[in-house]
């Protein structure tokens, strides 16, 4: 009777542990970035990358972008002129209807929302 009292405590303190010490999973969505060159500015908390820019997350991704922009106290993302750019899951898409000489998407990492 001690026997199997003791074999089943194990095996819920087993089970128990299991569930009490993991790792919880983030809902944060990553970005990946590969680019050419960083340009990181301390004090305005940006980074600027450069030259053949490729992004991965969970929301979007894209390839060869001329520059993007990440400005990390309003939590956007600006991209300048990428190519292959794919929406996997945002919550809201707006289309700004401006006309202008340089083709940006702007991602906003906090509401994820992407306005082009």
């Amino acid at each position: 009777m001690i026997k199997s009292l003791k074999i089943t405590g194990v095996f819920l303190l087993l089970l128990c542990s299991q569930q009490i010490f993991s790792q919880q999973k983030s809902d944060d969505d990553v970005l990946k970035f590969k680019s050419d060159n960083i340009n990181r500015n301390l004090k305005d908390k940006t980074t600027v990358f450069t030259g053949n820019v490729s992004l991965s997350s969970k929301s979007i991704s894209f390839e060869n972008a001329e520059k993007v922009s990440v400005n990390e106290t309003t939590n956007e993302v600006k991209i300048y002129k990428p190519k292959n750019f794919k929406i996997i899951h945002v919550d809201s898409l707006m289309k700004t209807g401006e006309k202008s000489d340089e083709d940006v998407i702007v991602y906003n990492t906090k509401t994820k929302t992407l306005s082009m």
